[in-house]
């Protein structure tokens, strides 16, 4: 036996519904209300910004471990190391090409945590 068609069905019965179904929602767009009354929550919002780390050493508190270390460095070379000994290089002073590589003074030092290794900032020159 085949099951009626749509336009056959009167429409006056309704749906069987089994126990684990639950009555449809209505759509929260149709029926929220944009314009209430009720004054806004008090939120506190934190904003937790990176230690502020120098060109040497600094004493400060993990954010990883929690403990108060000072931070071991290692020197990055960056694409300023690199002009440097470009310059050198191009005003004859090609000897002395290689002092940006073994100088800190343009490379950037990254601060990490002796305890934990974890990353804690860089100080860019």
């Amino acid at each position: 036996m085949d099951p009626p068609a749509y336009d056959q069905l009167d429409g006056s019965a309704p749906a069987a519904r089994y126990p684990h179904q639950q009555t449809p929602m209505a759509d929260p767009l149709k029926s929220a209300n944009v314009h209430t009354q009720e004054p806004p929550s008090l939120q506190t919002t934190v904003i937790i910004t990176g230690q502020q780390v120098g060109p040497d050493p600094t004493t400060i508190s993990c954010p990883s471990c929690r403990a108060t270390v000072v931070t071991r460095l290692e020197y990055e070379t960056t694409t300023k190391t690199h002009l440097c000994a470009g310059l050198l290089c191009l005003f004859l002073c090609w000897p002395c090409a290689f002092v940006p590589y073994c100088s800190t003074a343009c490379r950037d030092a990254n601060h990490y945590c002796p305890n934990c290794g974890s990353f804690i900032g860089t100080y860019r020159k």
